[in-house]
């Protein structure tokens, strides 16, 4: 069984999760990653000086075996405590009952562990999935692969994924009751800093839920003052064909009004779209296989919208892979 090859579609913690599965049980994985980064929606965004973490803010954990993968990381200074002083509204927020933990030096060097001994192609995106007498053959946008896969994982957002996996088997099918919602998210820059009352701002209505002093995470620069913001999920939808610099000029004056006094000129601002940021309604499953066809997806958007659900579902995925193939998968770890 020494030749058999898995191929994972997406990098983010999902994907890597999985690989990192696969290999632990001395399966040959290609990672196939259409951006140029690893860690997707756990980005982080450099402009010379500047710093901004303009997709996931944070990472909880709950759950022993993400526990564990988070510990290993702070000890190898991969991961550290972020303790932002909080408010909803305008009221004081008191301190999160569970850890805030960002990646170091930017939220993407939590997936680092998981990829290491990982063969992966970045800047490469897979447009179908063809079924062949050997297992799975990948077109790419740099043409048929020549390597054929005996199991594929699918870790992109589901909408993505239906499109490979819908002609490949009925259970896909459920991959269409998912919701996932957009997110603006506006960068900002200002020298000299401003005072918005507190390190991270949440707003229970209006055009912003989040706004977060990036200067304020340990590892980060101080100056200029980074801020994110993330739009509500209403907005980004109504504003979604937006090109950036429109978004972020109505995301800065978002801000002002909500803070109530008028914000100096950025030194910088830009804004990111996020197609398919925060699960709405999840699958209901920790993943989606179909044992004909040797495919399955994972993702956050399995179970909840929380990085932790992202690992969790691409080590399932592993697990269910392995067993369809006749590897022996690796022990897993009670919560």
């Amino acid at each position: 069984m020494d030749d058999v090859r898995f191929a994972v579609i997406g990098a983010g913690m999902a994907g890597l999760a999985c690989a990192h599965e696969l290999t632990r049980a001395d399966a040959k994985v290609t990672v196939f990653e259409r951006s140029r980064g690893l860690g997707g929606r756990l980005a982080t965004r450099r402009i010379g000086p500047l710093t901004f973490d303009h997709g996931a803010q944070f990472i909880t954990t709950r759950r022993r075996p993400f526990s564990r993968h988070a510990e290993t990381a702070f000890r190898a200074g991969m991961l550290d405590a972020w303790r932002p002083r909080i408010m909803e509204d305008n009221r004081a927020w008191p301190a999160p009952i569970e850890d805030w933990w960002i990646g170091q030096p930017g939220m993407s060097a939590l997936v680092r562990p998981l990829a290491r001994n990982i063969e992966i192609h970045s800047g490469v995106a897979v447009h179908e999935l063809i079924p062949s007498q050997r297992g799975w053959e990948l077109q790419t946008d740099s043409g048929r692969q020549s390597v054929s896969f005996r199991a594929v994982a699918v870790a992109i957002p589901a909408p993505q994924a239906i499109l490979l996996l819908g002609p490949h088997g009925r259970s896909f099918k459920q991959i269409s009751d998912v919701r996932m919602a957009p997110c603006w998210t506006g960068m900002f820059a200002f020298d000299p800093p401003i005072d918005a009352g507190a390190d991270a701002r949440r707003w229970t209505s209006g055009p912003i839920v989040w706004a977060a002093c990036n200067s304020s995470k340990p590892g980060r620069p101080h100056t200029p003052q980074c801020w994110v913001l993330h739009a509500s999920s209403g907005w980004s939808r109504e504003h979604i064909d937006l090109d950036a610099t429109e978004a972020a000029s109505l995301l800065l004056r978002a801000f002002g009004d909500n803070l109530d006094f008028e914000l100096p000129t950025p030194v910088h601002q830009d804004a990111h779209r996020w197609r398919h940021a925060l699960v709405e309604q999840p699958l209901g499953l920790s993943c989606l296989v179909d044992e004909e066809m040797s495919a399955g997806a994972c993702g956050d958007w399995c179970i909840a919208p929380r990085v932790e659900a992202a690992f969790e579902s691409g080590r399932s995925l592993a697990h269910s892979l392995l067993s369809m193939v006749g590897l022996s998968a690796p022990r897993m770890l009670r919560p």
